[in-house]
């Protein structure tokens, strides 16, 4: 069973990773450390927002829209501080569109894991 809901959260690590090399090849104005920097701050955002799910739903798996709700809010509301920080601290707009590319990236390949594994979990 847990298996299956790790097998959705590697997905976003494999693109993640995937994303390194291809950003620091077609993106030549962007820095690595900025690349990573974005890339493990998206990884820790969005392994934290999949345990919560995952350990919210297991005590209760009728709510698991409204944990999807919450934790896709609460996704959000940090990136969006993120994305301040690095307003305030690189002043260029490069990083915060590529981190936003990202994000919307993630969120969609989790939307679509988090369903599937939902799915497999049903009788």
């Amino acid at each position: 069973m847990i298996q299956k809901k790790i097998k959705g959260l590697k997905t976003l690590y494999v693109f993640l990773l995937c994303t390194i090399p291809l950003v620091h090849i077609y993106i030549p104005q962007l820095s690595l450390n900025v690349n990573l920097l974005n890339v493990c701050f998206l990884g820790v955002l969005f392994t934290f927002s999949w345990l919560f799910v995952h350990i919210k739903v297991q005590s209760d798996p009728k709510r698991f829209v409204g944990n999807f709700m919450i934790m896709t809010v609460l996704q959000f509301l940090a990136f969006l501080i993120y994305e301040l920080i690095l307003l305030f601290k690189i002043g260029s707009w490069t990083p915060i569109i590529h981190a936003l590319m990202l994000c919307i990236v993630l969120i969609v390949l989790q939307a679509m894991a988090l369903s599937k594994s939902r799915k497999l979990e049903s009788p």
